[in-house]
């Protein structure tokens, strides 16, 4: 391991190392996702719904923060892979609940058993205690920076 003396002044920084290691993880999900056949619109997507369970398509643009036109391509595209089903919604038939078919799921654990390997593979150097301290110091703040999403009330 390079000493922290041997680094230059810059790359010591917490906004250097964080944005960093930032676009070094992006790069990493990113080609992570495309070994999937995923991309980020549609994880997140297929996320919310498995979270979230059936919701009609424009509370589900709403869960992804993603303008209600802009997910009809991603849904689209996850239909066409058998991962997600659009149904004629039961009190209004000209809208669409979407549901998260077998496939999905399985898709789902599939990727998520993967990314805890990548994600062990990228903290090597932490141990469990380091790991979860760096986690909760990041969603600390994160969270002061990003409000959280209203409610639906």
């Amino acid at each position: 391991m390079t000493g922290d003396n041997e680094r230059p002044a810059y790359e010591r920084g917490t906004g250097f190392l964080l944005a960093r290691l930032g676009s070094l993880t992006a790069r990493s999900w990113t080609a992570f996702l495309t070994e999937h056949r995923l991309t980020q619109a549609q994880y997140t997507v297929l996320v919310a719904l498995q979270q979230h369970g059936p919701v009609g398509q424009r509370r589900l643009a709403e869960l992804v923060a993603m303008d209600a036109r802009n997910i009809v391509p991603v849904l689209d595209s996850l239909a066409a892979g058998c991962l997600i089903e659009r149904r004629p919604d039961d009190t209004d038939r000209r809208r669409r609940t979407i549901t998260l078919t077998g496939g999905g799921n399985a898709l789902l654990a599939a990727v998520a058993d993967a990314a805890a390997v990548e994600q062990d593979q990228f903290l090597h150097a932490l141990n469990a205690t380091e790991r979860a301290r760096l986690n909760h110091l990041l969603r600390r703040l994160y969270d002061s920076h990003i409000p959280e999403a209203p409610q639906p009330g």
